[in-house]
Protein backbone atom coordinates (compact mmCIF):
# COMPACT_ATOMS: atom_id res chain seq x y z
CA UNK A 1 0.00 0.00 0.00
CA UNK A 2 2.96 2.21 0.84
CA UNK A 3 3.81 2.21 -3.04
CA UNK A 4 0.84 3.41 -4.04
CA UNK A 5 0.35 6.49 -2.23
CA UNK A 6 3.72 7.64 -2.78
CA UNK A 7 2.80 6.71 -7.00
CA UNK A 8 5.03 4.36 -9.54
CA UNK A 9 8.65 3.70 -10.24
CA UNK A 10 9.30 3.92 -13.81
CA UNK A 11 12.77 2.69 -15.81
CA UNK A 12 12.67 4.21 -19.16
CA UNK A 13 15.89 2.73 -21.92
CA UNK A 14 16.39 4.39 -24.94
CA UNK A 15 18.52 2.82 -27.21
CA UNK A 16 19.58 3.80 -31.07
CA UNK A 17 22.63 4.08 -33.43
CA UNK A 18 22.38 7.52 -33.47
CA UNK A 19 23.88 9.75 -30.58
CA UNK A 20 21.79 12.82 -31.21
CA UNK A 21 18.79 10.84 -31.56
CA UNK A 22 18.96 9.76 -28.16
CA UNK A 23 19.74 12.66 -26.75
CA UNK A 24 16.56 14.51 -28.04
CA UNK A 25 14.22 11.80 -27.08
CA UNK A 26 15.87 11.55 -23.55
CA UNK A 27 15.15 15.58 -23.06
CA UNK A 28 10.92 14.94 -24.63
CA UNK A 29 10.44 12.08 -22.01
CA UNK A 30 12.06 14.23 -19.26
CA UNK A 31 10.69 17.03 -20.12
CA UNK A 32 6.97 15.45 -20.17
CA UNK A 33 7.80 14.19 -17.00
CA UNK A 34 8.70 17.33 -15.07
CA UNK A 35 5.22 18.39 -16.47
CA UNK A 36 3.20 15.58 -14.81
CA UNK A 37 4.79 16.73 -11.08
CA UNK A 38 7.14 13.56 -11.07
CA UNK A 39 10.71 13.42 -10.06
CA UNK A 40 13.21 12.55 -12.92
CA UNK A 41 16.52 11.06 -12.40
CA UNK A 42 18.74 10.73 -15.94
CA UNK A 43 19.47 10.37 -18.53
CA UNK A 44 21.88 8.17 -17.57
CA UNK A 45 24.77 7.51 -20.29
CA UNK A 46 25.28 3.73 -20.33
CA UNK A 47 28.55 2.52 -22.11
CA UNK A 48 28.37 2.58 -26.34
CA UNK A 49 28.27 -0.88 -27.53
CA UNK A 50 30.78 -1.13 -30.54
CA UNK A 51 30.10 -4.32 -32.87
CA UNK A 52 32.94 -4.55 -35.55
CA UNK A 53 32.34 -6.57 -38.70
CA UNK A 54 35.08 -7.84 -40.97
CA UNK A 55 34.65 -8.84 -44.70
CA UNK A 56 36.25 -9.74 -47.33
CA UNK A 57 36.77 -6.98 -50.01
CA UNK A 58 37.30 -9.39 -52.82
CA UNK A 59 35.14 -13.00 -53.12
CA UNK A 60 38.19 -14.68 -55.03
CA UNK A 61 41.70 -13.59 -54.04
CA UNK A 62 43.56 -11.33 -52.05
CA UNK A 63 42.49 -12.75 -48.59
CA UNK A 64 44.65 -10.42 -46.58
CA UNK A 65 42.63 -7.55 -48.10
CA UNK A 66 39.45 -6.74 -46.04
CA UNK A 67 37.20 -4.27 -44.80
CA UNK A 68 35.96 -3.44 -41.51
CA UNK A 69 32.50 -2.08 -40.69
CA UNK A 70 30.89 -0.70 -37.35
CA UNK A 71 27.92 -0.61 -35.57
CA UNK A 72 27.37 1.72 -31.90
CA UNK A 73 24.47 1.62 -30.13
CA UNK A 74 24.10 3.99 -27.89
CA UNK A 75 22.09 3.57 -24.94
CA UNK A 76 20.39 6.33 -21.70
CA UNK A 77 18.25 5.04 -18.60
CA UNK A 78 16.08 7.49 -17.45
CA UNK A 79 14.45 6.51 -13.72
CA UNK A 80 10.55 8.35 -12.75
CA UNK A 81 9.88 8.58 -9.18
CA UNK A 82 6.42 9.94 -7.96
CA UNK A 83 4.55 9.04 -11.34
CA UNK A 84 1.08 9.47 -11.70
CA UNK A 85 -1.65 8.00 -14.37
CA UNK A 86 -1.43 11.23 -15.80
CA UNK A 87 2.31 10.43 -15.99
CA UNK A 88 1.99 7.24 -18.07
CA UNK A 89 -0.39 8.44 -20.38
CA UNK A 90 1.41 11.53 -21.46
CA UNK A 91 4.55 8.75 -21.94
CA UNK A 92 2.32 6.34 -23.50
CA UNK A 93 1.21 9.28 -26.45
CA UNK A 94 4.50 10.80 -26.84
CA UNK A 95 6.08 11.24 -30.83
CA UNK A 96 9.88 10.34 -30.65
CA UNK A 97 11.67 9.76 -33.45
CA UNK A 98 12.26 7.24 -35.68
CA UNK A 99 15.37 4.81 -34.84
CA UNK A 100 15.23 5.21 -31.03
CA UNK A 101 13.79 1.89 -29.45
CA UNK A 102 11.92 2.74 -25.88
CA UNK A 103 11.50 0.20 -23.17
CA UNK A 104 9.63 1.39 -20.49
CA UNK A 105 9.08 -1.15 -17.24
CA UNK A 106 6.88 -0.67 -14.23
CA UNK A 107 9.33 -1.41 -10.81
Amino acid sequence: MASQEQGQKIRVCLRSYEHKLVDISAEKIVEAAKRTDAKVAGPIPLPTKRRIYCVLRSPHVDKKSREHFEIRTHKRIIDIYDSTQQTMAELSKMDLPAGVGVEMKVL
